[in-house]
């Protein structure tokens, strides 16, 4: 794993190239009903060392690293607030996409992974690279100009059905999806709720940077990370209640929870061997 707390210049693995993908999904929120969401992402690689994230969270992340950041941030914040309120548009507030970070390092054969566990918790683990068995099939088709071949593996409790291409022989991919003969432009999943599609490939010499680190990430167990969400996103409105409802002087606020009598559990993560 790349050492986060390193500070000098140009010792950060450098990118070959950056593939920019859309990742529609349908995610849970803490009523427990499923969304529809589309986050951009990025995955800068070479290969030895790659980066999956969303641009939108590091922007943040970088910005509430450091005291001077964080002003601005409150600055974006508050007139993001109040363009809302006057004209209804919350495009200017400066909403993270999720938390996912994904580093694969062919070195140590490892994947890490930082991710949200709870209301306001944190984690990351790490867990060996190698682990898909994938099956290459004969279809073919041509995604940003490349020719690509269908393979599809079953991981941690999905089965995925991809498109990988030959012609960038980077054996990587979205989130942590890798060891393909060429780099994978498409992933899917049978059930829909999960997808990423490769919108731009082009050469990169940008450094590899660890994440801003504005959050504690305590080391949890992979499953771990999942079960404390799961519990979160589905009794999130009943949690969130709580914590405002204690004041900071001690005066106590009721608030009204609202059931939701049809929670959405059929939605659930990238990963769903956790319920195992």
């Amino acid at each position: 794993m790349l050492d986060v707390s390193a500070k000098k210049k140009n010792e950060y693995p450098r990118a070959e190239i950056k593939v920019e993908y859309t990742y529609p999904h349908k995610h849970l929120k803490t009523d427990a009903k499923a969304y529809d969401s589309e986050y951009q992402m990025v995955l800068l690689t070479n290969s030895s060392y790659s980066k999956f994230y969303s641009p939108r969270t590091e922007f943040n992340d970088s910005l509430n690293s450091t005291p001077s950041g964080k002003k601005i941030w409150n600055r974006m914040m508050d007139e993001g607030v109040r363009r809302h309120i006057e004209t209804g548009d919350d495009s200017m507030i400066p909403y993270s996409k999720g938390a996912l970070y994904v580093f694969k390092s062919v070195g140590d054969s490892t994947v890490t992974v930082y991710d949200q566990s709870s209301m306001l918790e944190y984690g990351y683990y790490t867990e060996p690279l190698a682990e898909m068995t994938w099956q290459i099939g004969d279809s073919t088709k041509i995604i940003l100009g490349y020719e690509c071949v269908m393979a599809e593996t079953d991981y941690h409790g999905r089965h995925w059905t991809i498109w990988f291409t030959p012609e960038i022989p980077v054996q990587d991919g979205p989130w942590k999806l890798c060891g393909l003969p060429g780099l994978i432009l498409e992933a899917t999943e049978p059930t829909g709720q999960h997808k990423f599609i490769a919108t731009g490939i082009e050469s990169s010499n940008r450094e590899i940077m660890p994440i801003y680190s504005p959050k504690k990430y305590d080391r949890m167990a992979r499953k771990e990370m999942l079960r404390g969400l799961r519990h979160y996103l589905t009794n999130g409105a009943t949690m969130v209640n709580a914590f405002i409802s204690n004041t900071p002087s001690g005066e106590k606020i009721e608030i009204k929870d609202e059931v939701n009598d049809a929670p959405d559990l059929h939605v659930d993560f990238l990963e769903t061997d956790y319920h195992d």
